[in-house]
């Protein structure tokens, strides 16, 4: 240390605990001076090696930080961008050609087909496979103009507004027969970006009696594909009924032909295939010749009432399932599968009889006196009344000036529960809902409580979409909606199924079901199993009880009672003469501005445990429920118990 410049630097010298500072000393013999502060056993540190080591140890620094930055940049790439990247990179040389799996069948009960698939070819073009090259692509997208009979503007839009370098196709021809598809195919291997694409479509077999209930599918649309993976825009995708709610089930996997291209999109070398997996089948509840049946008888009656609307809904008492679900009018959802005109659309949408309208589970009615019996169950759950209460029924009662009639001019004289469901006598249901001559009411909201209990004013849980609840009115209900009070003769409408009170075909005929087995409320469902392609069955559909013991079994055999009497001597006399016990219930709900309409009404079941159905019918607008409602039960079930339909 014979640098005398040495005392003008700063240095820190480190010995044990002690720390030392030389600073512009005044000692002439540095080095023995800095001995002389260092402890005796110490050398006196090489301050010059140590200024040679600075850059050596800044360099390492920078070489171990910029190796740390590089390590976390492989993995950002390497593992957490990994499988992102390995697809874009092979986007960019590998070419892959879709392959649609087949979507699975639908089969009614017995194994009928309900639709099936037929080959269909579309042309589309992928800009992801176009040149790279300004002057080649459009090259390209010329020759492909002039094969498509397409304006070249027109195609350089769908490009644009799909993403220039996007690798979901877009569509140019759909539906292209076969013929020009040969011939189109030729040219398209010519032509990068190009690809005929076979896409089957959907063939429903009976046109129009079960549209409602399968729905049908059409093409995805952007927003659909933005919430759902693995699809493509010239995808098909269930869009209503069970097309819809089953996609998942059909749909299948799709597969692939990969090949690898050079930068002009020309085939380099086969890749290979990836097979698709097809869509599993499924089975329904549903059993078609009854649907037929039912759709006829209903058909009969409709021309006889000249009226255009009617529905049907049969469920088995004992699980649930759907038996048939009619509704006429109803539509061709091939035309939606083949992609409807917008001429045809408009005229379904015009229509005032409503095609389009699922009036079995979305048709919101009055229920009129099919009410009755779930009224009945309410008072006599309550001990409101006992089955030997009676009511003096006039012709009708009067409180405060208003009057509310029996349907029966002079009345039916004195009935007790049962004679009240077989006769439909208002009076007595005036006075168990609203009270009257010593009877205690139920009351607004006890009605309601029951009714909800019955499966009325909510969703029922059907698997396919599209249901409406129907509305059960209450005080409150009546306030939110019109601001008015709640007087007693809501209560008597509310009783006998009319005022406010809606109800769908599906809830009228699921609560008549849970009458007939003894109290249990399902969630119905239209889908038995589900299929593989060799028929192996994947899983079976489990009865969902939605409540139990809805009312005891005392009240349920009563109110039974009272049903069996509507066939032996009251409404619906005319189901007498069938081979098994049938249970039943006529109504007849009026609607209208004036109340001048109504709609005919028949709920009825069997307790048959080898062939258990239940039904509801309506032909809206017809008039009486047993003239033109209880035919139509009537025919089906003569049907149905001769032909062993179960």
């Amino acid at each position: 240390m014979k640098d005398k410049n040495i005392f003008k630097k700063l240095i820190y010298l480190e010995s044990g605990n002690k720390k030392w500072h030389l600073k512009n000393s005044p000692n002439q013999n540095s080095e023995k001076w800095l001995q002389h502060l260092l402890p005796s056993d110490a050398e006196a540190p090489n301050i010059e090696n140590d200024r040679k080591k600075e850059p050596f140890l800044i360099i390492l620094a920078v070489c171990l930080l910029g190796l740390v930055v590089l390590s976390g940049r492989l993995f950002s790439l390497e593992i957490l961008s990994g499988k992102a990247n390995l697809t874009e990179a092979e986007n960019n040389y590998v070419h892959q050609t879709p392959i649609r799996a087949p979507r699975g069948i639908i089969y009614d009960t017995k194994g009928t087909e309900l639709v099936k698939n037929v080959p269909n070819y579309d042309l589309s073009i992928t800009p992801n496979d176009l040149p790279i090259d300004t002057v080649e692509r459009l090259k390209i997208l010329s020759d492909i103009a002039k094969v498509t009979g397409s304006s070249l503007d027109d195609l350089k839009n769908k490009i644009t507004k799909g993403g220039e370098h996007s690798t979901q196709p877009i569509l140019l021809l759909k539906n292209i027969d076969k013929d020009k598809s040969i011939i189109l195919e030729s040219q398209a291997s010519n032509l990068p970006g190009m690809t005929i694409e076979v896409n089957p479509i959907r063939q429903y077999l009976d046109t129009s009696l079960l549209s409602h209930a399968l729905g049908y599918v059409n093409r995805i649309s952007a927003e659909e594909i933005s919430k759902t993976e693995g699809y493509l825009l010239t995808d098909y995708i269930g869009k209503t009924g069970l097309e819809k709610s089953y996609e998942s089930t059909l749909r299948g996997k799709m597969g692939y032909v990969r090949a690898e291209v050079d930068s002009i999109g020309k085939t380099k070398k086969d890749l290979g295939t990836t097979n698709p997996i097809p869509g599993d089948n499924i089975q329904l509840s549903i059993n078609l010749e009854l649907q037929k049946h039912i759709a006829d008888a209903l058909k009969v009656q409709m021309d006889k009432a000249k009226v255009s609307k009617a529905t049907a809904v049969a469920i088995n008492p004992q699980n649930g399932q759907v038996l048939a679900l009619v509704n006429i009018p109803s539509y061709d959802n091939n035309l939606f599968a083949n992609g409807i005109s917008e001429k045809d659309y408009q005229t379904l949408l015009t229509d005032p009889s409503t095609p389009l309208l699922n009036r079995a589970i979305a048709g919101e009615y009055p229920s009129g006196s099919t009410i009755k019996p779930f009224v009945a169950s309410a008072a006599l759950q309550e001990g409101n009344i006992t089955e030997n209460t009676t009511v003096n029924s006039t012709g009708g009662i009067e409180v405060g000036g208003s009057k509310f009639p029996d349907w029966k001019p002079g009345g039916h004289g004195v009935v007790n529960v049962v004679g009240a469901i077989a006769n439909s006598v208002n009076t007595f249901f005036y006075a168990i809902g609203g009270g009257y001559g010593g009877i205690t009411g139920l009351g607004p909201d006890k009605i309601k409580t029951y009714l909800d209990k019955f499966g009325f004013d909510e969703y029922s849980g059907i698997d396919i979409g599209g249901e409406s609840k129907g509305n059960i009115p209450d005080p409150a209900w009546k306030l939110r909606i019109f601001n008015e009070d709640w007087y007693l003769g809501d209560t008597y409408h509310m009783a006998i199924g009319q005022g406010d009170l809606l109800a769908t075909p599906l809830q009228m005929a699921n609560a008549t079901a849970a009458i007939a087995n003894g109290g249990t409320l399902y969630q119905p469902s239209i889908v038995k199993s589900i299929t593989d392609g060799s028929g192996a069955v994947i899983k079976t559909t489990t009865p969902k009880v939605v409540r139990s013991n809805v009312v005891s079994p005392a009240t349920i055999d009563v109110v039974t009672r009272g049903m069996r009497e509507t066939v032996t001597t009251g409404s619906g006399r005319l189901l007498n003469t069938l081979p098994k016990e049938v249970y039943a219930k006529t109504g007849t709900a009026q609607y209208g501005p004036d109340n001048s309409k109504s709609h005919a009404w028949f709920i009825c079941f069997t307790k048959d445990a080898a062939q258990p159905i239940a039904m509801a019918i309506l032909v809206e607008g017809a008039g009486g429920g047993d003239v033109f409602a209880a035919p139509v039960a009537n025919d089906v079930l003569k049907w149905y118990f001769s032909n062993n339909q179960n």
